[in-house]
């Protein structure tokens, strides 16, 4: 589409001329924009057979980190979980999500099954960034529950996209997957980038009087697949 405009309006013409394919087309641009530039062993707490591959571009064009653990055969499914950073949870152990534990009993169970591949990506917040998050817990904390706090913020649903996630497969030589995740959006994803999904199960979290609601939030506003007995089981066991 060309915006046509007058000789009266103060905005450079060259700059108000965009062809609607370069905007239909400029988010798979950036996906195929992907590159792979460092990799490198990286030996982790049970899986020291791990390497870490960092992508370049995709979202927001930062840095994208995959985690090869183990030696997973890529001419067979491959056992993959895509990750969405999460400080809180992640690093310092948040009572508020189940994040850290599901990254954590993912490696360690990839590295005992023969070797799978974490994406892990730079998406803290469902996209929105760490201060938007942080600003959205003090919401939780008056009351609001996880999706409302980010409505309240001005963000929609969820701002994440996993194409390039797919994409960032791809360049490893992954085709076939089989997907470690409770969320449904992602294993649609890359079902619509061409991967082939041949099974799905899910990733258990630790549940707190502090994450129940988050939980329950996710399960029934936005159809994670979460079984709260099983959740309870894992807990006893841990225990």
């Amino acid at each position: 589409m060309i915006v046509p405009i007058d000789d009266t309006a103060r905005i450079d013409p060259a700059l108000a001329r965009v062809e609607a394919d370069a905007i239909r087309g400029y988010r798979d641009a950036r996906v195929q924009s992907l590159r792979l530039i460092g990799r490198a062993p990286v030996p982790l707490e049970g899986a020291p057979d791990t390497e870490f591959v960092v992508f370049r571009g995709g979202e927001g064009l930062r840095d994208q980190v995959a985690i090869i653990i183990g030696r997973p055969d890529f001419d067979a499914p491959v056992p993959v979980r895509l990750h969405s950073a999460c400080l809180t949870g992640d690093l310092f152990g948040s009572l508020k999500c189940d994040c850290g534990d599901q990254l954590r009993d993912t490696a360690q169970g990839m590295a005992r099954e023969g070797g799978g591949v974490i994406l892990y990506l730079d998406q803290e917040g469902r996209g929105n960034g760490i201060a938007n998050k942080i600003r959205a817990y003090k919401l939780q904390s008056q009351g609001f529950d996880t999706y409302d706090a980010d409505e309240v913020l001005g963000f929609d649903f969820d701002q994440r996209r996993f194409d390039f996630a797919a994409e960032m497969l791809r360049q490893l030589g992954v085709r076939r997957v089989r997907i470690i995740t409770n969320n449904p959006e992602k294993i649609a994803a890359l079902k619509r980038a061409g991967l082939d999904v041949v099974s799905d199960q899910r990733a258990l979290g630790r549940p707190t009087a502090e994450n129940a609601r988050y939980l329950a939030s996710k399960r029934d506003r936005a159809g994670h697949i979460i079984d709260f007995d099983a959740l309870a089981a894992r807990a006893q066991l841990k225990d």
